[in-house]
């Protein structure tokens, strides 16, 4: 069981002003301990301008390079301070923050490495899901002999052994089809628990069904590369 006195909030940000103080707001008032860093990745909307004032922890980049970028530099941020659990969530308010402790009891507990929050996993195989999400949850399904009901999920829990492996490995890009992939590779213990999907508070979504069908594309690509590599906590570099 793991003992999590130092619980890291991250959350990658990508012209969220409008969202991010109330995204905050409900980190702060459902784990007042947990420490909070917000990766801005490449933002023109003034997110650097709020991030200043807020009072959190933040890493800033001028040019955008992409969730998964941001991910992996708050999980070095996480590892190099010792954070024992990293909860990742989006900055569009689309995750509750009450769910949290859902995919982060399994953590604590000692019984996952990964736990991720699942829009489906009430419905029979992602049903509710679009046509390119329920292919993918089918085909990493298959790949990783576990159930994926939702491979695009942005809200993840994180203990010791996925903060270290991804630290250094988290995909880049639209990274969380691959994720699954690196996981399963990597013979992580991964779960999922069902969440409960919110409207965005404000803007629209960067996940555009043009990048849906790339994230696809780079599965079927990592499925064919994954396999003829080493594990990734071995000799292979991501």
């Amino acid at each position: 069981m793991i003992e999590t006195h130092r619980l890291l909030a991250l959350i990658p940000a990508h012209n969220e002003a409008a969202n991010l103080a109330q995204v905050v707001t409900e980190i702060r008032t459902r784990y007042p301990a947990a420490e909070i860093v917000v990766v801005d990745d490449g933002s023109t909307d003034g997110t650097l301008a709020l991030l200043e004032r807020m009072g959190v922890r933040w890493l800033h980049w001028p040019e955008r390079r992409g969730v998964g970028c941001a991910v992996r530099a708050g999980l070095r941020y996480a590892s190099m301070l010792g954070f024992d659990v990293v909860l990742r969530l989006d900055a569009d308010g689309q995750h509750d923050v009450e769910a949290a402790d859902r995919l982060l009891a399994p953590i604590r507990a000692g019984v996952a490495d990964a736990v991720i929050g699942s829009r489906f996993t009430r419905r029979p195989h992602g049903r509710s899901a679009g046509p390119i999400h329920r292919s993918l949850a089918a085909v990493l399904s298959a790949v990783t002999n576990r159930v994926v009901t939702d491979p695009t999920s942005g809200f993840w829990a994180m203990g010791p052994r996925a903060v270290s492996l991804l630290a250094e490995h988290h995909p880049r890009g639209y990274p969380e089809p691959e994720l699954h992939l690196l996981l399963s590779r990597n013979a992580l213990h991964v779960r999922e628990v069902h969440v409960r999907a919110r409207a965005r508070l404000s803007g629209r979504s960067s996940l555009t069904p043009a990048r849906l069908v790339a994230a696809a594309a780079r599965v079927l690509l990592a499925l064919v590369i994954v396999p003829l590599r080493a594990a990734a906590g071995t000799s292979a570099r991501d």
